[in-house]
């Protein structure tokens, strides 16, 4: 008799549950993906047949992300221990490459693991957002822009073995936990807290203002939530004379990979774009609505 009833307290929670689960948003969306991505063409989406092939298989078992490939299970579960420098109360981890990479005060521990593990499954080498092309000419006569820099994890890869480099972030929040991880390199290193744009005022500088009287970079990377586009315009002159890599976000707005290879293209340089795709969906306020949703490439590569 009790084993009957166990039994079927058992399968109203599992009728609940998978009641529950189909009326959730996140997997209204991952089965309206799947089934665009099974019946699309190449006419419908800017993917391969291969591609929409590689996402449908990260599907039939995940829930919908934005990005679908198998590589972000290496980071779901994977422990990252935090650290407090006792000096100035920040708490901090340590990179692949036993380097501390503070963040910001007030974050705590659970964050920094959360945001971490989003950081290094974004640089993973088969994500659409990583960063280090192999094409990338870095040495010891290097000097980076890198604008956007936030909590500096892409530049402090590469510290040892470039000459210089300018973080440009404009979240004053960033400025002190930027200080104490580019401690040990601070000869080479110079924070900027400012807006990069098109425009020079208190807030704001173009690169072309700012490296007018200093050493041009050799590599600019920006990720500045859809001013892209401006930034480049306010660097019309170093474009000009030549930049030997520079790496753009192109996911913030829909048509940024279009428009920013276009204006890249003009000025001469050879665009590759990041693999894969980064999939960009919109909320909607009505319950078991499903919002319109497409994919979008996470980088370009433009070089000399």
């Amino acid at each position: 008799m009790f084993s009957k009833i166990r039994l079927r307290i058992k399968y109203l929670k599992y009728k609940y549950l998978k009641h529950k689960i189909r009326k959730n948003p996140r997997y209204m969306l991952t089965k309206r993906v799947y089934e665009f991505l099974q019946n699309a063409t190449d006419a419908d989406t800017p993917m391969t047949k291969d591609e929409r092939e590689e996402c449908l298989k990260f599907l039939r078992c995940h829930l919908i992300e934005v990005f679908n490939y198998p590589f972000v299970s290496k980071y779901r579960y994977r422990r990252i221990k935090v650290y407090r420098d006792r000096e100035n109360g920040l708490r901090y981890v340590l990179t692949d490459e036993n380097r501390r990479l503070y963040f910001k005060r007030g974050l705590s521990a659970h964050t920094i693991r959360g945001l971490y593990k989003m950081l290094c499954s974004e640089q993973d080498e088969q994500s659409p957002h990583n960063y280090c092309f192999r094409s990338l000419s870095i040495n010891s006569e290097s000097v980076f822009a890198d604008v956007g820099a936030a909590e500096g994890m892409f530049t402090l890869k590469f510290i040892d073995k470039i000459k210089m480099a300018y973080l440009f972030e404009c979240e004053k929040d960033w400025e002190e936990a930027l200080q104490a991880t580019f401690l040990p390199w601070k000869e080479k290193v110079v924070i900027v807290n400012k807006y990069v744009s098109n425009k020079d005022d208190a807030d704001f500088t173009s690169l072309d203002h700012f490296f007018c009287n200093r050493e041009k970079p050799t590599l600019i990377k920006m990720d500045v939530e859809g001013a892209e586009n401006d930034v480049l315009k306010g660097a019309d002159k170093l474009l000009d004379v030549g930049i030997n890599d520079m790496l753009v976000c192109t996911y913030h707005q829909k048509d940024d990979e279009k428009n920013l290879s276009g204006l890249l293209a003009e000025k001469g340089y050879r665009i590759v774009a990041s693999p894969g795709y980064m999939l960009f969906h919109h909320e909607v306020p009505n319950y078991g609505m499903v919002a319109p949703f497409d994919f979008r490439k996470g980088l370009i590569h433009a070089c000399i």
